[in-house]
């Protein structure tokens, strides 16, 4: 009898509950450093790290379809909001934190309506090597952004990489040293603990050492300050046609990279996991997440891999874990708020350093330049983009880029002559460029590829050279059978070469066994236009009808070729014992 799969909450029991709890804790302790890194990496004050760290996960996971991956700020997505904020307004104020949360609104609009619009296989244009290069240009930027607090001395914005190298030299004599110290021991601390001791909160322990360096050696460096409010205050974000038109393209950005994080992260798990997800509800659950959020001062977040990773390590069994993880935030926050007051800016930027550098992906490039010089190329100049030009504009130079090798790709397509291949048991066909002998009035084509406005032209060149080269062979045999694609131009083709070669005295035959593709063209006309007859399922079906009824009989006599069964008797040294063994 059949049975529908149970909604996520018919999963729920004791068991589940304890595991999702437990795995919950270790999230929250695992977010609540990382948040606020990443807040500063958006240009924003720590509270609204933490704010999107209790709302988003939240929403996502109960709107979603996956059962394991949490939602967050993330390092790509802070970047993109920095970037995109910058050239426009001062770095923290008022105009620029109410910016934020007009951008995550329209990031969460544009992620609600692909997903409405269930245009999520489009994300697929966006591919490894572009997210992997823009994070690699992303976190060198974020890495240099932070050099500022570890010496203590202001820099200008990033935007201008010149002024910024130029001051960075001109500012290292006066570093302050009490910033450096702290800088160095807490990235020192959250480096040993990355390596000796993984399954601490290393980034927690090391804020934890550099606060206490700045307290006990009263080296006086520059504070984080208390945060406002625990929990935050529902308040409607101040929007304005001037902010919504210029945040619109930086929006999209922040979108498509959201998307591609969050859809990646949930397909990962999802394999893992054997479980079901729905990409589209996924995207719909992300654009919630991030419409919702602002109206709580949370900004724009995605799936977050660590986040992810470290749930599914802890036994989490539902998506009751993301939302016991953000209650376990705000409970460990009461006990330790006071304490993010004297938290040390050069500590926090030392974090952030640390952060950055484990985005930086070169080692994926240099297995890319190995494996795939194309894919390499794509993350070198997403990459270079990122770095040079800004982050926003890298994403959309990326995917440019990879339409732009996959179109270079598609419109290759060959039309490949062949011939029947006399040396093998099997008898079947290889290219010419193998030898053998060919029937002086009958040719075969193999079409690879689609058949598509794209490669129109290449094709209607590579026919006239045909005809130009092998002016007696009239007859074309052209198989379709790996032809996906058919659309108006591809079949205007086909009709046009049919229409010429009738007017040589020969015919145009076509092969395929796709339904589909024989659909499409008797839509097309191409059916009509050739003729039935003249289409074959295989093509030994195809040289049955044509080498006995359809070749001149004057020009069979005098072939000493005999290369099918089906010519005439005379000489058959060199004749097929049966074409009906050969393969399609």
């Amino acid at each position: 009898m059949w049975s529908r799969t149970p909604h996520w909450w018919q999963t729920i029991d004791t068991d589940s509950l304890r595991s999702d709890f437990f795995a919950a804790i270790t999230g929250a302790a695992i977010v609540l450093p990382q948040a606020i890194a990443f807040a500063s990496i958006a240009g924003l004050p720590p509270a609204y790290g933490l704010y999107s760290a209790m709302i988003t996960p939240v929403v996502a996971a109960l709107c979603g379809s996956s059962s394991i991956v949490v939602s967050g700020p993330t390092t790509a997505v802070s970047a993109l909001i920095f970037a995109a904020l910058a050239p426009r307004y001062a770095v923290g104020s008022t105009e620029w934190i109410g910016a934020a949360l007009v951008l995550t609104l329209l990031v969460g609009a544009i992620q609600l309506a692909i997903g409405l619009a269930r245009l999520g296989r489009f994300l697929t244009f966006v591919s490894s090597p572009v997210i992997n290069g823009f994070s690699a240009g992303a976190a060198i930027l974020i890495a240099m952004s932070q050099l500022g607090d570890v010496l203590g001395v202001a820099l200008p914005h990033l935007g201008a990489p010149e002024a910024f190298l130029s001051e960075l030299i001109a500012s290292l004599p006066g570093a302050s040293a009490a910033a450096i110290i702290v800088a160095g021991v807490t990235f020192s601390v959250a480096l040993a603990l990355r390596f000796c001791a993984p399954g601490l909160p290393g980034y927690l322990v090391a804020l934890g050492v550099g606060g206490l360096v700045n307290w006990g050696f009263e080296l006086g460096t520059h504070t984080v300050g208390s945060i406002p409010s625990i929990f935050p205050t529902p308040a409607v974000p101040s929007i304005s046609l001037a902010n919504v038109m210029s945040l619109a393209q930086p929006a999209l950005a922040i979108a498509i990279v959201g998307l591609m994080q969050s859809v990646t992260v949930a397909r990962l798990y999802a394999h893992r996991r054997d479980e079901t997800l729905d990409g589209n509800r996924e995207i719909i659950g992300q654009g919630l997440s991030n419409l919702i959020g602002p109206f709580f001062s949370a900004y724009a977040g995605s799936g977050s891999l660590t986040r992810t990773a470290v749930n599914h390590e802890a036994g989490a069994r539902t998506r009751l874990a993301a939302v016991f993880a953000s209650g376990a935030l705000i409970a460990i926050l009461f006990l330790v708020a006071p304490l993010f007051s004297a938290l040390p800016i050069p500590a926090m930027a030392a974090v952030i350093i640390l952060v950055a550098w484990r985005q930086i992906g070169f080692t994926e490039f240099f297995r890319l330049v190995r494996q795939s010089q194309r894919d390499a190329l794509t993350f070198l100049i997403t990459f270079v983009a990122a770095l040079v030009v800004g982050l926003e504009f890298s994403v959309f130079a990326g995917v440019l880029l990879s339409l732009a090798l996959f179109l270079n790709e598609s419109i290759n397509a060959e039309l490949e002559l062949t011939v029947p291949d006399q040396n093998r048991p099997n008898h079947s066909f290889h290219n010419v460029r193998h030898g053998g002998p060919e029937c002086p009035q009958l040719l075969f084509g193999r079409l690879n590829g689609p058949l598509y406005f794209g490669v129109v032209e290449k094709l209607r060149q590579t026919l006239r050279w045909i005809e130009r080269e092998r002016p007696d062979q009239k007859n074309l045999v052209l198989k379709l059978t790996g032809i996906g694609q058919l659309d108006l131009a591809g079949a205007e083709l086909l009709i046009e070469e049919g229409r010429r070669r009738r007017a040589r005295g020969g015919r145009l035959y076509l092969t395929s066994r796709y339904v589909p593709l024989l659909d499409k063209m008797t839509q097309y006309g191409v059916v009509d236009a050739l003729g039935d007859e003249n289409i074959f399922s295989h093509r030994h079906d195809a040289i049955a009808a044509i080498v006995p009824e359809e070749l001149n009989s004057d020009t069979c006599a005098k072939c000493r070729a005999r290369i099918f069964s089906e010519c005439p008797s005379q000489s058959v040294s060199n004749k097929i014992n049966s074409l009906e063994r050969i393969p399609e």
